[in-house]
């Protein structure tokens, strides 16, 4: 068979396809309160076991929940990994929701007619059931062309361990793979496909002041008249807040920027590709504000965007919140921040020296409480991965946009840094609302992307047969 005909099978099995997709769906999968997750990895590891598969499911600790594995063995000389994740974010506040969150309900929608909208569709279970299925397209017809490792967690957006562990514990056998795949939803709104070369590292922790013997609550809150003489752990974490940032919300932790590495030449020459493509308006309207927090040219802009880090406050926490009134002096504040790491910064490095530019400031109350990190992650155009996802786009009639890095993050690193497999991340299809209300997926590029799913792995193993 070819390409083509592969296509037209995913076209007469589409109905029964977005069926299995909308029941993968329709079960939540929430890490961060469990909710439907052992449901949901059962119902992965069925789909893996319809591709010949034998599904098994690894856990790192008896809370963790479950990594899904499985080894898809075709008889090829030409090996992949598949990684993709079934846990969603919480679905926030109902009133928020135009429409159920778990109910991969399909509507019109104005500018991209018909979409389905559901919590994790585009970040990322709507994926990996088009993933699973184009690979059982090509399963089923006898025109699988790689055999698949595949390692499908239910704990990225809490970070998990289970993936790392296994990583580890298997890397004798997962190294020898010739590449990785995470396949998603890469489309922009004007139905562009984004090939993402870099993702930026991310570091994730609580920042905690409470009452000490140095001042402050120590036994719960008190009466808001004695903070004429009593300390304030919330505001002593707010001032220390301040201390991290510059003026503009660059990160000013001492030391953070000397670990910076320049963009490379490759870099650069993506960099002024990107500026004469990308619509930065169109972002801006996309993610819902009026204007950056700084200016410059789109070259500069997009440069700082990819290769600068980024220190973000995701949220604080401290006494009353409630509605009405309640004057207290509370005996601890919280503040949960994320630092994004660009080449060639740590994980470990960074968490010190937050720490330490804290310290050398006079907040050394103040407690660090970490969680799972991703160091950033990189491989190059020229690998056979990359060009082999190039080729694809280019025959469904993209001219992708290539970002050497992105800013967002993912445990990507595990297979070039740790494995030593090179990755690539791409797809067609349009979705859009990641982790918020009416979170959706373009129907039309729900079938696209398992077309290109099969046209990426085709065009892969066509290159690795050319001298």
């Amino acid at each position: 068979m070819t390409i083509e005909e592969l296509h037209r099978e995913i076209d007469r099995d589409w109905t029964k396809h977005l069926k299995k997709t909308r029941d993968l769906l329709r079960i939540p999968s929430v890490s961060m309160t469990g909710e439907g997750i052992e449901e949901t990895a059962d119902k992965v590891s069925q789909m893996i076991s319809d591709l010949g598969a034998k599904p098994k499911l690894f856990k790192a600790s008896k809370k963790s929940f479950p990594l899904v594995t499985g080894y898809l063995d075709v008889g090829s000389d030409i090996t992949g990994l598949l990684y993709g994740m079934y846990d969603v974010m919480p679905v926030g506040d109902l009133a928020e929701w135009d429409h159920p969150p778990f109910g991969a309900r399909i509507v019109k929608d104005k500018r991209f007619g018909e979409i389905l909208v559901n919590r994790g569709v585009s970040n990322s279970k709507g994926s990996l059931a088009g993933s699973l299925l184009a690979i059982k397209t090509m399963v089923d017809r006898g025109q699988m062309p790689m055999n698949i490792h595949f390692m499908i967690e239910g704990e990225e957006e809490k970070g998990g361990q289970s993936l790392p562990k296994y990583v580890h514990a298997n890397r004798e056998k997962l190294s020898k793979a010739d590449v990785a795949w995470t396949l998603d939803y890469c489309e922009n709104a004007n139905g562009v496909p984004v090939i993402q070369l870099g993702m930026k590292g991310c570091v994730y922790f609580e920042l905690e002041a409470k009452g000490s013997e140095n001042g402050g609550p120590m036994e719960g809150e008190i009466h808001s008249s004695d903070a004429v003489w009593v300390q304030s752990p919330a505001w002593r974490l707010v001032q220390a807040l301040s201390t991290l940032v510059d003026d503009d919300q660059r990160p000013a932790v001492d030391g953070l920027w000397d670990d910076v590495a320049p963009p490379s030449e490759e870099d650069l020459r993506l960099v002024k590709k990107l500026a004469r493509r990308v619509d930065l308006d169109e972002y801006a309207k996309e993610i819902g504000i009026k204007k950056f927090k700084f200016e410059g040219s789109k070259e500069e802009m997009i440069k700082r965007y990819l290769f600068e880090p980024s220190l973000n406050i995701d949220g604080i926490v401290s006494g009353y919140i409630e509605d009405g009134t309640k004057t207290v002096l509370p005996p601890k504040a919280m503040a949960k921040l994320d630092v994004r790491l660009v080449p060639d910064m740590t994980v470990e490095g960074t968490k010190k020296k937050v720490m330490d530019h804290l310290r050398r400031r006079g907040f050394a109350e103040i407690t660090m409480r970490n969680f799972e990190d991703y160091p950033w992650c990189k491989v190059s155009p020229d690998d056979i991965a990359s060009r082999a996802c190039i080729d694809a786009m280019r025959y469904h009639g993209k001219d992708p946009e290539i970002w050497p890095m992105t800013a967002g993050s993912a445990p990507l690193y595990l297979f070039d840094q740790v494995l030593g497999v090179p990755w690539c991340y791409t797809g067609l299809g349009h979705s859009g609302r990641a982790h918020a209300p009416n979170e959706y997926a373009v129907v039309k590029g729900m079938k696209d992307f398992e077309k290109g799913v099969v046209t990426i792995i085709w065009k892969y193993c066509e290159l690795c047969e050319i001298p």
